[in-house]
């Protein structure tokens, strides 16, 4: 039996550009075309694809709602989801309709779940959901796609001590399906999306993106440490730790809100010193840093009994998840690739009306693209044992000679402590060959008289020349 929805939201759906988790397509539609956007979520993070909406370009509005006169005229949908796929796609199809406009017609809404099997269209496709496209894959994709699902992942674990009926209580999913469309019973909601068992358990995914405390429902620890060293050593210890470390639990969406306010209040109170000497509050571009945050909460393998931890250095922030790269994923193709180990909770979270993964894939990318836009080095991607980290350094862009001119435009003089201050360079000895090959190119020269930890170095008092032996050992 049809669902009678509200035309706002009808309205809603039909706003809801195509992307990652979200397809409409015709009731003219063919078999052929459903498989493709069936298969390609089922092949990726699942997704859900209304038929019954007609194309932007042909009708706007409420208008593009043109759906089937009956139910019985989309049963060949369910014909393409379990026959015409290889093999058939686990899936959920619920009938929809405006109040008081049921001459506009049915709507077949599909919700297609992640699935741990390949699934191929009759054609013998092998399609794969990238942002709003099903994307058909080569041979050796499909090989490393079928690699990838073989990884098992801890959020479909059912939970013995919380139950589904908990779940669809408590205020976070409560509040969230306030938006979501069409309405939805959180019951229904919670069955629909696999967040329970036929035990009446709730799942890790469930208890991560809407439990109270996901702590005291899990097993394993899956809070953000947030802490703040005073050093800019790589293995910092105990005394160079400032004040408590914060810790922020809760469900996953309100955990990435207070994760940022926190680390960027703390960061705020970071100086360091800009290319013309002065101490100015450290920046880093804000959507560098949700991106890593949410990448961190929404990736990390909640298997592993860790929290996330974020440390806040003085010229960098580490933020280590725990869990290796899933599937095929290396360092290597980590930008160019994408692999999801919690697919629930991804596809979950963007469901959201302001969604902190709105750019589904696109993550990491924006994390390089922002770091070069505020003339920073790019981010440090590696695993060190079961864990992934993620440096931000404060490394400037520009050249350590660019640097060093920069700053003796409005100093007298440039000692290595502050050199190494405003490039990031960590070595006396390193810093000491920029000012020698600058000096050898008679840009800057010795400060006479200033030896041993005094030594400084200056724009040219004489002629341009190559630094010698004769001018004392530079430093």
């Amino acid at each position: 039996m049809a669902k009678a929805i509200p035309k706002s939201e009808a309205m809603e759906i039909l706003d809801r550009g195509e992307g990652h988790f979200w397809d409409d397509k015709s009731a003219k539609a063919k078999g052929a075309a459903l498989q493709k956007i069936a298969c390609a979520f089922a092949n990726a993070d699942g997704g859900e694809f209304a038929v019954g909406i007609e194309d932007r370009k042909k009708a706007t509005g409420i208008d593009r709602w043109q759906g089937f006169e009956s139910e019985e005229d989309g049963n060949f949908i369910h014909q393409t989801l379990v026959k015409d796929i290889s093999p058939g796609v686990p899936y959920a199809l619920d009938w929809l309709e405006i109040e008081g406009e049921s001459e506009r017609g049915l709507v077949a809404l599909v919700t297609v779940q992640k699935s741990n099997s390949v699934h191929e269209t009759a054609a013998g496709e092998t399609r794969l959901r990238r942002g709003a496209q099903s994307l058909n894959l080569n041979s050796q994709q499909a090989t490393d796609l079928s690699l990838s699902k073989g990884t098992s992942s801890y959020e479909d674990q059912m939970l013995g001590k919380y139950s589904a009926d908990e779940l669809a209580q408590e205020a976070e999913l409560l509040s969230f399906l306030e938006s979501y469309s069409p309405s939805t019973e959180p019951s229904d909601f919670v069955h629909k999306q696999r967040l329970d068992d036929e035990n009446g358990k709730a799942s890790v995914a469930g208890a991560v993106l809407y439990a109270e405390s996901p702590p005291a429902v899990i097993p394993k620890k899956c809070a953000i440490k947030i802490a703040r060293y005073e050093t800019k050593d790589k293995e910092p210890k105990r005394e160079h730790l400032a004040g408590t470390p914060i810790t922020v639990e809760g469900p996953a969406y309100q955990q990435i809100e207070e994760t940022l306010s926190a680390v960027t209040e703390m960061i705020e109170a970071v100086s360091i010193m800009d290319a013309d000497g002065n101490l100015v509050p450290a920046q880093y571009p804000p959507e560098a840093l949700k991106e890593i945050v949410v990448n961190a909460v929404i990736h990390r393998d909640y298997n592993i009994s860790d929290d996330i931890h974020i440390w806040i250095f003085d010229n960098r922030i580490e933020v280590r998840s725990p869990g290796v790269l899933p599937g095929h994923m290396t360092l290597e193709n980590l930008l160019t690739e994408r692999a999801s180990r919690n697919r629930t909770i991804t596809r979950l979270l963007n469901r959201y009306p302001d969604p902190p993964n709105k750019d589904i894939g696109e993550g990491l990318n924006t994390v390089v693209d922002k770091m070069k836009e505020a003339k920073l080095k790019e981010p440090v991607f590696e695993t060190t044992g079961t864990t992934f980290v993620v440096t931000l350094g404060h490394t400037p862009l520009a050249r350590p000679h660019e640097l060093v001119m920069q700053y003796l435009q409005s100093h007298d003089e440039i000692t290595n402590a502050i050199a190494r201050e405003l490039t990031g360079i960590t070595s006396e000895n390193t810093m000491k060959e920029v000012f020698y090959k600058l000096a050898n190119g008679g840009q800057i020269e010795r400060v006479p008289d200033k030896k041993g930890s005094r030594s400084a170095w200056r724009k040219p008092e004489k002629e341009p020349g190559l630094w010698s032996e004769e001018d004392g050992p530079p430093t």
